[in-house]
């Protein structure tokens, strides 16, 4: 099909614990060490404590817990965002862009890829019967990944996170995160907020920052979680977001979570402009867009051309245009039954 699950494997339960038990006795051992002047029943009272943490695990499997969890989420994301990265600047796949049988001769034909992240357990095993088996995973966090790759196309993101996996990650990584959204999804209750890495191929050149296979293999044994601030690729794809939208964003957002609507719409739509004018002034285009630049710095109208309709939604951001869209459909006010938490319908 279109879509495949990917699985970065921490372990099997018995292991997981494992590692947890054996962190969580370096820790109190240090501890115990440098308090040898605490009292007999202090120490006797934390003896107790662990004992209570251990049972506790076995019926809760908290995955920030454990020692390098944070190195390991991280690796994980950057693996789809180098993935990303690496579908536009692989000459072999780009030529299918130019295919004359895809395209009709009108170069109608592109090709990407959208992500979507969760973290948590998963039953491992074959699945199916005499006439079909896969190896596969079942899991309500499989079906959450799932979840968040198709609400990217409801917020024209390239990649959503769930907030397990946002709080797994490195604070370095977190601070390149944008909360969009807290919403349930369709067969769940769950309310969580949902995050994106904001990453755009419109007017990058990735071939400018091509690594060879050792190269790369390098980066990866020599990773520290301040390559979220010095890799070329990480940057280059980032390069559309602003100071300026970034804090108008996330004043709409939170208008628009906390009911105040009117206040949520305006911030939004400028927000939507910022980023459309980065674009405009950072040469982030290609050169069929420079003869819209004047009418794409003014608001949209209903009069709008389907090229500068086009352009717009190219430009601007898919996240702004899809709660401004879900607002206006409700007619700009927030309903009483409002709690500042969006259900996604789609599956």
């Amino acid at each position: 099909g279109a879509a495949f699950l990917m699985v970065y494997r921490i372990g099997d339960f018995k292991e997981v614990e494992e590692k947890k038990a054996r962190a969580t006795e370096v820790i109190f051992t240090s501890s115990e060490e440098k308090s040898k002047k605490t009292s007999q029943a202090v120490k006797r009272r934390g003896r107790v404590a662990r004992k209570k943490r251990a049972s506790k695990g076995l019926d809760t499997l908290q995955l920030a817990s454990l020692p390098g969890i944070q190195a390991f989420t991280d690796r994980a994301l950057l693996g789809m965002l180098k993935s990303f990265a690496g579908i536009y600047r692989d000459r072999s796949l780009q030529k299918w862009t130019k295919d004359f049988r895809l395209g009709a001769g009108v170069d109608a034909f592109s090709l990407g890829l959208i992500f979507g992240m969760d973290a948590g357990w998963g039953v491992e095993g074959a699945v199916g019967s005499e006439y079909k088996i896969d190896a596969t995973y079942l899991s309500p966090h499989v079906n959450m990944a799932s979840r968040m790759m198709s609400a990217c196309k409801q917020y024209d993101a390239k990649i959503l996170l769930s907030q397990a996996v946002e709080k797994l990650l490195s604070s370095q990584a977190r601070s390149k995160l944008r909360h969009l959204d807290t919403v349930t999804v369709k067969g769940s209750t769950l309310k969580q907020q949902i995050f994106t890495y904001d990453c755009r191929n419109v007017g990058v050149d990735f071939f400018l920052f091509e690594r060879s296979p050792a190269q790369a293999d390098a980066d990866s044994v020599a990773y520290t979680p301040n390559i979220w601030n010095t890799d070329q690729d990480l940057k280059a794809m980032r390069q559309h977001i602003s100071p300026d939208f970034e804090r108008a964003f996330n004043e709409g957002r939170n208008a628009y979570l906390a009911g105040k609507w009117d206040h949520a719409i305006s911030r939004l739509e400028i927000a939507d402009r910022c980023m459309i004018e980065t674009a405009l002034d950072e040469g982030f285009l290609e050169y069929e867009a420079l003869g819209f630049a004047d009418q794409l710095r003014r608001p949209a109208t209903t009069q709008d051309e389907e090229e500068l309709i086009r352009l717009r939604a190219e430009l601007g951001d898919g996240a702004c245009r899809s709660i401004l869209t879900y607002m206006k459909n409700e007619g700009g006010i927030a309903p009483d039954s409002w709690r500042g938490v969006r259900p996604l319908t789609s599956k």
